[in-house]
């Protein structure tokens, strides 16, 4: 027999189910950005997060649906809010079953968006709340929330939510025994479904038809309807296939039609697929089913029994109801009769409670059956009169002439179809001339970035001038220095004689940090240079952002004699960004900073670590014929920020043999001048900065690159 639970399962789940699942390497990438993100990105993002493990792991999805709802709150983030919520109703109904639960979070949701501009967020609550409402038997309700989510979807021109509510009011409508809306409704979302190319709940509501042919007694009609809905893709994590349909159907025949002659191979195909399921309590009833089908009935009642409790407490109706039909088919089998009567009356006191036409018409059907094994014909009689004008009352004899007009209006859509390809084969040659049209606009378009290219690159020489000049500035405040020194001699006060030297002091540093401007200005042009000639604008245009964002930086640092560690990171990792679309991604990079230090507060010296960064790429990195690794950690011990900075280039030696053989070897301007700058430190403000330098040998012998690593006393940096 076919509990109607099944096909409750097959429509609501998978139609419920209308975001795309993502893949457990999508959830990978969304935990690599998030840390990175922040504000309404970062909501966007755990919610995302939530969605992907909504289908994998109920408790993890619903662990960041609530740091999503909490984060969202506290910005205020509404739209945020709102998807939050959805993805906890999502996950109470789909991942614990808890559809009471599910109700109350989706009218939280409702009243409290019920006035925004967020509809589409308010369809989806919508859909939740017909969910819960539906596996509770509260069809009157459910479909009130169904038809409203149906005028928001007409409302917003939401075509996809709008097939996916007319298909759950088609279920509802199934439900109730009212099998001729039903099929109106199936028949106006699969229109919806097909114009949107939404292959996959086509795939449903095609099999859902086909329940509707075996209903009116057309089994070959769904058989060919199931087989259709075969042909679509379908996703890892239905909890439904055509399959059980198929196998559902073939039982249904009184003799086996000689056409179908491969049902054990789809029996034994549906056992496989029971076996695969992730719901319990489902795989646990296919087991309990089948232990019925082998009369082996004190086994089935054990799990049944069990089961029973956890969907009462879950208050998941169509499952008590499937349950308790098969416990009444258990005892039936043992001959407990007062047992049997008892379940039966108590499904027939639910399903009349929920009036559900087809459960009651079933339960009717269990009833007649029960007195008649039990030789009380009066009583079966009366059951047997129940249920024959219970099947009447639902009008399966006019649903059946409706599906033959809808059988034949198919045919003659086909004919249309041969006509609409060649139309759209029309369109298709049509659009590849306007193609052609853009791609000359393409063109010419080009040609003005070129242009445009060329402007930049006069600009370019401004700046280079500009810098040039700059530099000769810090020449004249070299000598305003020395001349500050030969004062300070002269000068008897103590008091006098400290202030002269910290002026002497912070002119020093100052000069040393500016020549660290147009050295990596200079670089940073050639490198835009090359990327012009070369006509690669769209590289030129990326680099030209990330540059003049470095330059902001660095000329509001080097006004400073220390800066936040937060900000050295920061300027640096611009600083890679562009050392690596030099050398076409030559080389990647990875900073670590250890959970422990607090890189706002800790403060350094600015451009400390890019000259020994700079050194590993262009000493170490660049002559590798592999891709290189450079690789920066810091973390603190003691009293001693530590950073390392490690490559795996061709190590200090081989360089060193490199720049005895060319004049055009990058020099180390940086590294002097930085080595210059930790002198003044050391010497005025008694600031220990160790440098050291280590090569790394690999087992085999040779060269692993190079580790240098920078010490910094905290508790002056603090």
């Amino acid at each position: 027999w076919l509990s109607s639970f099944s096909v409750r399962k097959k429509i609501f789940c998978s139609f419920n189910s209308f975001q795309t699942l993502a893949q457990r390497v999508q959830i990978d990438s969304l935990r690599k950005v998030l840390p990175s993100l922040h504000d309404s990105t970062r909501v966007d993002c755990l919610n995302a997060i939530s969605l992907a493990y909504s289908y994998l792991d109920a408790d993890t999805a619903n662990a960041y649906a609530k740091k999503a709802y909490l984060e969202a709150n506290a910005i205020p983030y509404t739209y945020g809010q709102a998807m939050a919520l959805n993805g906890q109703a999502r996950i109470a109904g789909h991942g614990f079953h808890d559809f009471s639960l599910q109700e109350k979070i989706s009218l939280q949701t409702i009243q409290l968006y019920k006035n925004s501009s967020h509809e589409n967020v308010l369809i989806e609550a919508y859909l939740n709340l017909v969910l819960s409402l539906f596996c509770r038997g509260l069809f009157d309700r459910s479909e009130e929330a169904c038809i409203r989510a149906i005028e928001l979807s007409q409302k917003t021109g939401n075509n996809k939510s709008l097939g996916e509510a007319i298909a759950l009011r088609g279920s509802i409508s199934f439900e109730r025994g009212n099998y001729e809306k039903s099929f109106e409704y199936f028949s106006q979302c699969l229109k919806i479904f097909k114009s949107n190319f939404d292959t996959y709940n086509t795939a449903i509501v095609t099999a859902k038809m086909g329940d509707l042919y075996r209903l009116a007694g057309d089994n070959k009609t769904a058989l060919i309807l199931y087989y259709q809905s075969l042909e679509f893709k379908k996703s890892q994590t239905l909890t439904w296939h055509p399959l059980v349909d198929l196998g559902d159907t073939y039982y249904s025949f009184e003799q086996y039609d000689s056409t179908f002659n491969d049902q054990e191979l789809y029996l034994q195909t549906i056992k496989s697929l029971t076996i695969q399921r992730n719901d319990r309590i489902f795989s646990r009833l296919q087991r309990a089913e089948k232990d019925i089908s082998n009369r082996k009935f004190d086994k089935a009642l054990a799990l049944l029994n069990e089961d029973l409790i956890l969907s009462k407490k879950r208050n998941d109706v169509n499952q008590v109801i499937r349950i308790l039909q098969n416990i009444v088919r258990a005892c039936d089998g043992k001959k407990d009769f007062e047992k049997a009567f008892y379940y039966a009356k108590e499904i027939l006191r639910i399903e009349r409670m929920h009036k559900s036409k087809q459960y009651v018409l079933s339960a009717y059907k269990l009833m007649f059956e029960l007195y008649d094994h039990c030789h009380k014909i009066d009583s079966a009689y009366f059951y047997y009169r129940k249920f024959t004008n219970m099947k009447d009352s639902i009008s399966i004899d006019n649903l059946g002439k409706r599906l033959a007009i809808y059988k034949a209006a198919v045919e003659s859509e086909k004919e249309k179809v041969q006509i609409e390809i060649l139309s759209k084969e029309k369109q298709i040659n049509q659009q590849q001339l306007k193609i052609r049209a853009q791609q000359l606009q393409k063109e010419s378009l080009l040609r003005n970035i070129l242009f445009v290219s060329l402007l930049l690159l006069i600009s370019f020489g401004f700046i280079l001038f500009r810098n040039i000049l700059l530099k000769q500035k810090n020449e004249a405040h070299r000598n305003e220095l020395v001349e500050k020194e030969l004062n300070l001699q002269k000068l008897e006060s103590e008091k006098a004689q400290q202030d002269l030297e910290q002026q002497a002091f912070e002119l020093e540093m100052q000069a040393l940090r500016a020549q660290m401007n147009p050295h990596f200005i200079f670089n940073s042009l050639n490198a835009i240079n090359n990327f012009i000639l070369q006509n690669n604008r769209d590289q030129a245009s990326e680099y030209l952002t990330k540059f003049s964002r470095l330059m902001r930086m660095i000329l509001q640092n080097s006004q400073l004699s220390m800066i936040s560690l937060e900000e050295e990171l920061q300027s640096l990792k611009l600083y890679l960004e562009l050392e690596a679309v030099r050398f076409d991604d030559h080389f990647d990079c990875k900073i670590k900073i250890h959970p422990d230090i607090d890189s706002y507060s800790i403060k350094v010296p600015p451009l400390i670590i890019q000259p020994y960064a700079e050194n590993a790429i262009w000493h170490g990195l660049m002559h590798k014929e592999e891709k290189g690794h450079l690789q920066i950690q810091l973390y603190k011990h003691e009293d001693l920020l530590y950073c390392k900075i490690i490559d795996d280039g061709i190590g200090r030696k081989k360089s060193s043999e490199l720049k005895s053989k060319s004049t055009s070897v990058h020099k180390s301007i940086g590294l002097q001048i930085t080595a210059e700058r930790i002198a003044i430190l050391h010497k005025k403000m008694e600031m220990d900065i160790y440098v050291s330098f280590e090569d790394l040998v690999l087992p085999n012998g040779s060269s692993g690159g190079t580790e240098v690593c920078l010490k910094i006393p905290i508790s002056i940096s603090t």
